[in-house]
């Protein structure tokens, strides 16, 4: 993008020649030390294999008579202390350009590898013919190239400069990474008249300072914006998180608007309404969603199938409205003639016609091609489009960063999401990936745009009802019925069709503690609804004979092990997807000859204000046993406030299914 800054532009080269010679006087930085090379662990993390010892970051404007460049340095300096791949990977470096119009560009790749040799230090330069450039798309090409010489001990030394002409969009200075980091600064110079916003996230927070300087020669004002850390730990994944690019120390620059000499400011930013109204005021929005020539036909068809509900005035046609079944079948037609091609995307690829023709296209084609099928029906119906959980959230309104669109419809007042873009979701039940933040809701017809909740999808639900005779030795066998709904049921679909049923039995069987299973069975596995199935298992070695008594776990290979929770401390939220709700009733059989001896106690555990719920009651009936089991969440987001007590919370839960009971021989 190109704006015509007539006199001011002299104004901005004479300050970037200014700033330019600052940053090369700052990168005179000393020599690789031999202090350096003989350091043997991170005082940050001392597990940590690899280390960034230095990252200086600087980012500032280029201005010609007809252009506007954003230049990006890059110096670092990383220390490695083992050679695992994961430790290995660190000496190998990607940069992503942007090639599909304007090209973004990089050079002056200078990289050395510094060793202690001898106690001396031995200097590697990085060979230009190891520099390597591939195409990943047709919007980015990378450059990369692996440093030589690496090991145990050794000092990488890199600096490189990015030119892009996209000098409205600044890549996000992060301050934190997988490996912890010693120095880290970044600097941004901004002639006068670039106004920014600016966004922390994450939980690290670096020294901010904002210096202005004058430039004698022409009497104008920039700014510099200057953020510097120190001992940065490491970033550490742990489960249950959207994405952990979220929560990665960082922050991100949003160009508001940019003052002209001649005529009114240049704005950029955007309110969620001014994104909307963009995306919108595409074609394909506008115009080629209402191409519904192609499969009028077969829509008619199906809307046969099913009359129009009637209102109380039974007499205004306008106040029919369609059946909801009607708009269910149109989704399944989607979901069994389209199939998507894996490509995320807000707009078109294929359009409609040839989507329809060649029956696959990405998540546009497919889903606004059903927002234009359930229009053509008569429903209320829209767009709505999202930034993935793979993909950043958008911290400020923004068309780029969202990259997928989902339908909307609307019956009697009620609103249902749909992506036939994987043919197992169902009717408000998405895929895991469409669940991340807000949507921005699209009606281009009607000129309505908002931010909206996608909101929190139903809970899970799973009833386990499971009958096991414990043997003299020590072994159960029985039968379990499980049936599952909502996403508990999307997903198990998705696993069961994603392989061989040979494997997914052995998994199964691996998961459950290496149970044997047999006779296995599934109800409605190629149906909406709750999935069901039954098997029967032999538990071996599920109890421990010591003397005339048998200990075993009641909850028996459904016990977890294992806390997912390790954290001493987590700074972003726990995030389950979805609530859910499990149940288990488990009646137990015990030997003839045994009585009951010992039983764990009842336990009834809560968490937070309705957050979560664990039951455990164990009732004696002679020969009988029975556990009933409830553990509920009903929250699916889970803050880091409160992470202490859901850790809490799964240690005793955790606790009480390690309890046993005993049986005692009374012959």
């Amino acid at each position: 993008m190109k704006i015509n800054l007539p006199t001011y532009c002299l104004s901005l080269v004479l300050f970037i020649i200014a700033s330019s010679s600052i940053v090369a006087q700052e990168y005179e930085l000393r020599e690789v030390s031999k202090g350096e090379l003989l350091k043997t662990k991170s005082e940050i993390d001392t597990a940590a294999g690899a280390e960034v010892l230095y990252l200086n970051k600087k980012v500032y404007y280029d201005i010609g008579s007809s252009f506007i460049n954003l230049v990006t340095e890059v110096h670092k300096r990383i220390k490695f202390y083992n050679t695992r791949p994961e430790d290995l990977k660190y000496a190998t470096q990607k940069i992503n350009l942007y090639v599909k119009r304007d090209k973004e560009s990089v050079s002056k790749i200078r990289a050395y590898t510094y060793n202690l040799v001898d106690g001396e230090i031995e200097e590697t330069k990085l060979d230009r013919k190891q520099i390597f450039e591939k195409e990943l798309s047709d919007r980015y090409e990378q450059v990369s190239f692996t440093m030589p010489k690496v090991k145990k001990g050794s000092v990488i030394d890199i600096y490189y400069k990015i030119r892009s002409p996209y000098f409205y969009n600044i890549d996000e200075f992060k301050f934190q990474f997988n490996i912890p980091a010693q120095k880290v600064v970044a600097k941004i110079y901004t002639p006068e008249g670039f106004i920014f916003n600016r966004i922390r996230k994450g939980s690290i927070k670096p020294r901010f300072t904002l210096e202005s300087t004058i430039d004698q020669r022409m009497g104008t004002k920039a700014d510099i914006y200057k953020y510097e850390v120190n001992n940065v730990p490491p970033l550490k994944e742990e489960k249950y998180v959207d994405n952990i690019e979220n929560y990665r120390g960082g922050v991100l620059f949003e160009l508001v608007s940019v003052k002209q000499s001649y005529g009114p400011n240049k704005n950029y930013a955007k309110s969620w309404e001014d994104v909307a109204s963009t995306i919108a005021s595409s074609d394909d929005y506008k115009n080629d969603i209402n191409r519904t020539n192609i499969f009028e036909d077969d829509i008619d068809a199906i809307i046969k199938k099913f009359p129009s509900e009637e209102s109380e005035n039974s007499e205004d046609e306008e106040t029919q409205e369609p059946p909801l079944e009607l708009a269910k079948e149109i989704f399944r037609y989607v979901k069994k003639n389209l199939k998507w091609n894996d490509q995320k995307s807000k707009f078109f690829s294929n359009g409609i016609r040839r989507t329809y023709k060649e029956k696959s296209g990405n998540s546009a084609d497919i889903n606004l091609t059903l927002v234009a099928m359930l229009r053509y029906a008569g429903f209320s119906s829209n767009p709505i489009v999202i930034s993935t959980r793979d993909n950043l959230k958008p911290f400020f309104p923004t068309v780029d960063r969202l990259n997928y669109v989902i339908a909307q419809v609307n019956h009697n007042d009620k609103e249902y999401f749909l992506d036939a873009t994987d043919k197992y979701s169902e009717f408000n039940i998405l895929p895991i990936r469409a669940y991340n933040w807000n949507g921005v809701f699209v009606d281009a017809p009607n000129k309505l745009y908002k931010l909206i909740s996608l909101k929190t999808p139903e809970a899970s639900k799973e009833v386990n009802l499971v009958n096991a005779t414990i043997s003299q030795n020590g072994e159960i066998t029985g039968e379990v019925k499980t049936q599952k709904s909502n996403h508990s049921a999307y997903l198990y679909r998705k696993n069961y069709a994603s392989q061989a049923k040979e494997d997914f039995l052995r998994d199964k069987e691996s998961n459950l503690d290496n149970i044997l299973i047999s006779n296995y069975e599934v109800e409605n596995l190629d149906l909406e609804g709750p999935i069901v199935e039954k098997y029967s298992y032999t538990y071996e070695n599920a109890g421990e004979v010591v003397g005339n008594k048998i200990f075993f776990k009641p909850f028996m290979f459904f016990t977890n092990d294992e806390n997912p929770f390790k954290l001493e401390e987590r700074n972003f939220p726990v995030d389950f997807i979805y609530p859910f709700s499990d149940k288990y009733i488990v009646n137990i059989k015990i030997p003839e000859g045994y009585k009951v001896t010992s039983v764990p106690e009842p336990m009834k555990l809560t968490f937070g204000e309705n957050i979560g719920m664990y039951q455990y009651l164990l009732s004696n009936r002679g020969k009988f046993l029975r556990l009933a089991v409830d553990f509920e969440m009903n929250h699916s987001i889970i803050g880091s406030d409160n992470y202490k007590f859901l850790k809490q919370f799964y240690n005793q839960m955790i606790k009480k299914q390690q309890e046993q009971i005993v049986l005692t021989k009374t012959e």
